[in-house]
């Protein structure tokens, strides 16, 4: 039985195509072929679109889609880059800071424009310096005008942000703000994906602002999770409420541990409820069970983040399953059926996305596996046949039959292209290992960059990690610690020598007892004197002062503990009766002979209670006096009591009165001056009708043009609205949003012989998928440090 089961083998195999393994010239092919692509795309563009957003490629015209401001130009700036065209990332950047203007009246999206515009001006700011003699602007990197056209559109974004739950709104228009009747619901990606790009102002600026509201958003997202850790796909931003509960995988972009720690979760979640094999379906977000069978091409992101946190294995095992479809299709269409195994209907289009060529970009890299260059390859060759146009690429409307229609999104050139490349040029700098890096000097002092780890944002914008350390707070604290070391250090110490003289010296050193003898009895005589200055305190009862105004010192310090006393059963007095409280008053409230009275009564209730302390005794014709000087004391604070009443009462009547004349005089009409369709008023208000009045028709009747102005509110007659009377702008609130605080050193400080590390375990760190630190690694207190190959 095996035997035949061996030639059946043999015979399927002998029959099977071979397959051709892909050579460095086959590589090397379709990276110029990729390049190729890129410039057919981008030239057609510019000769067609430009200053539109993108290019509609069957008729080589251009359209705005979201929010006029050259968005294909933008989001190809950090792809020229990549693909080593330096010229003209330059002559495109100072075209786009000429061109581009964000103070425009359009509704655009918040969610877009963060991923595309913000995210694509940081990482060409970030990335400006690996042009070749370049020239810099000053402060660069921590300042430049790519810097700060990104932070004008990320301020005209914040005021979405000012929402009940911290979750921002869809829309904001760029120069008014958020409409008045805008939608509250918005979709999951749209509140989770800002970290990237507002942690990356936040740590360029110095502004933690941008920081703050995208860890709030994220983590109201976070809170908003079903009870089986799921979120759904639209969120009502003011309430938290979900409107659409059918669960997909949704991208936790993390730079924080306490991050990794929501990924983790959200991983354990899909596995367990969405996951079905190697497919991820719809699912009720409360309760797991199915509500779609299909693939979703957004979601083949999701291997390539798996190869990112070391989860290789598995992350292989989805691509290769979404390789089936790759083979049907040649493309994937944006929903497949998994009953039917075919598109769905409806949703049978690819707007040549990139989600699948990113996956097998990470996968490639980490496991050096031609299988993903051959996956890539056929890609390329399905979109070069199906979408290549005279002047672009098209979108394919249908899978199935190959029909296009006439739009190119900018997410072509700015990932799908971006990520084919990288693919296959396997000596890209995005690809620096960190064996290599440049050292450029600021006014923060040295920094390390274009060291390799570039982060990517949801719109393939790298942003290289070292740069945002070099303009961080972080760079400040670490130096000043670096700082300290050197100005301490000492070798001697440093090697635990303690007197360099003594290593010539044959005799032992001699050690004067004298010495630590005479510094003994001279503590010694201190804590002696101290003691006795202690013990004249404690029993010189008349030196203990009784103060009148409440500070006074405990009655105990004049009493000695060397008796231990057992409490009597005469209430009011002995050791368990409590304290009297001090007297308090006012001496300028009261006469003379009031102070008089308060200081007799003071020194007989400290005689008393020392005395009878002392010798248990007090006649009780002193008790009877005091009881009675009491009585008085009590009668004239009454008085005082009373008198003070009666004052607060005629002031609160006044001030009702006041209050009322005034409420009643703030109604009647005061003039106002109009600007931009603004009323201002045009004098404080005043407590007068007659005043107030009278300044009305001074105004009305003798200073303003007669018939153009009337009594409170003046304005222009028939003039429309203001337009910003529709729109809220007002960010204030946001800066109240307190910081997340999560302290992510790993080295607490430095010492002459060892380092002191934090507990990162209390970080999260043990949730990272890296290997154990090494030993160098801890001898030195830097990263983690591999010996390179080669």
């Amino acid at each position: 039985m095996k035997y035949l089961l061996l030639i059946y083998i043999c015979i399927l195999l002998f029959f099977l195509p071979s397959v051709k393994s892909f050579t460095e010239d086959d590589r090397i092919y379709y990276r110029e072929k990729v390049r190729k692509m890129f410039y057919h795309a981008y030239n057609g563009y510019l000769e067609n679109s430009f200053p539109l957003d993108e290019l509609k490629p069957i008729s080589c015209q251009g359209m705005d889609t979201w929010g006029s401001f050259s968005l294909t130009l933008i989001d190809s700036l950090d792809t020229l880059l990549i693909l080593g065209n330096y010229t003209e990332f330059e002559r495109v950047v100072d075209l786009i800071l000429k061109t581009v203007d964000p103070d425009i009246d359009i509704n655009a999206s918040v969610f877009e424009t963060n991923i595309r515009v913000v995210g694509g001006l940081i990482s060409a700011h970030v990335l400006h310096g690996k042009v070749p003699n370049a020239k810099l602007p000053e402060g660069w990197p921590c300042s430049g005008p790519l810097l700060d056209l990104a932070v004008k559109f990320a301020d005209k974004l914040l005021p979405a942000f000012n929402t009940d739950t911290g979750m921002p709104y869809g829309t904001v228009n760029l120069k008014y703000g958020v409409n008045k009747d805008e939608t509250p619901i918005t979709c999951t990606a749209g509140v989770g994906t800002f970290i990237i790009e507002f942690g990356s102002l936040s740590k360029l600026t110095g502004n933690d602002i941008y920081e703050k509201v995208a860890m709030n958003a994220l983590n109201s997202l976070w809170e908003s999770r079903s009870k089986i850790g799921l979120v759904g796909n639209h969120i009502d931003v003011m309430t938290g409420k979900w409107t659409a509960t059918d669960a997909a995988k949704g991208a936790l972009l993390f730079q924080k541990p306490a991050l990794m720690k929501q990924f983790r979760e959200s991983v354990d979640a899909i596995n367990k409820y969405i996951r079905n094999e190697d497919w991820f379906l719809w699912v009720s977000m409360t309760q797991g069970t199915t509500t779609f069978p299909f693939f979703q091409s957004l979601e083949a992101f999701y291997p390539g983040l798996l190869a990112l946190v070391g989860d290789i294995e598995d992350a292989k095992s989805i691509i290769l399953n979404y390789n089936h479809i790759l083979r049907q299709y040649g493309v994937p269409p944006e929903f497949y059926n998994l009953n039917k195994f075919e598109a769905h209907s409806g949703r049978e289009g690819y707007p040549l996305r990139p989600e699948i060529v990113e996956s097998l970009m990470y996968i490639y890299k980490a496991t050096k596996d031609p299988t993903y260059l051959e996956m890539g390859a056929g890609m390329v060759d399905a979109i070069e046949i199906l979408a290549k146009t005279k002047c672009g690429y098209a979108t394919i409307k249908d899978v199935r039959d190959g029909t296009i229609e006439d739009r190119m999104e900018s997410f072509f050139l700015a990932e799908t292209i971006k990520y084919f490349y990288l693919l296959f040029d396997n000596d890209n700098f995005i690809h620096n290992d960190g064996t290599s890096s440049k050292i450029i000097s600021t006014d923060r002092g040295q920094c390390a960059i274009q060291a390799g780890g570039y982060i990517f944002n949801t719109e393939a914008h790298p942003i290289d990690p070292g740069v945002l350390y070099c303009c961080s707070k972080q760079k400040l604290e670490d130096m000043k610690i670096l700082n300290n070391f050197a100005r301490n250090i000492s070798f001697l110490k440093l090697m635990n020598i303690d007197n360099f003289n003594d290593w010539n010296d044959e005799e032992e050193v001699e050690i004067d007892q004298r010495n630590i003898l005479s510094q003994e009895l001279s503590e010694l005589e201190f804590l002696r004197k101290k003691s006795d200055i202690y013990a004249k305190r404690k029993n010189n009862a008349n030196e203990v002062e009784y103060e009148i105004d409440g500070e006074r010192k405990s009655i105990d310090e004049n009493i000695s503990d060397e008796e231990s006393e057992e409490p009597d059963n005469e209430d009011g007095f002995g050791i368990s009766a409590e304290k009297p409280d001090p007297i308090k008053v006012d001496p300028n409230n009261i006469n003379k002979d009031e102070n008089n009275l308060v200081e007799e009564v003071n020194l007989e209730v400290r005689e008393i209670l020392v005395n009878y302390k002392k010798y248990k005794s007090t006649s009780s014709e002193k008790v009877t006096d005091l009881l009675e000087k009491l009585r008085t004391l009590k009668k004239s604070y009454a008085q005082i009591i009373n008198d003070s009443s009666n004052l607060y009462v005629n002031n609160l009547q006044k001030t009702i009165e006041k209050k009322k004349k005034r409420r009643e005089v703030s109604e009647m009409p005061q003039s106002q001056y109009l600007c931009f369709n603004c009323c201002w008023i045009l004098d404080e208000p005043l407590d007068s009708f007659n005043y107030k009045a009278f300044l009305n028709e001074i105004y009305t009747k003798h200073l303003l043009p007669s018939g153009s102005f009337l009594p409170g509110p003046i304005c222009l007659p028939n003039d429309l609205p203001y337009p910003s009377d529709k729109y809220f702008n007002d960010i204030t609130e946001l800066y109240d949003i307190p910081s997340f605080d999560q302290i992510t050193n790993a080295v607490d400080g430095i010492d002459f012989t060892k380092f002191k590390y934090r507990s990162l375990l209390e970080e999260n760190y043990d949730l990272l998928s890296s290997p154990p630190r090494s030993f160098i690694s801890l001898l030195t207190g830097f990263g983690q440090v591999t010996k390179r190959n080669g």
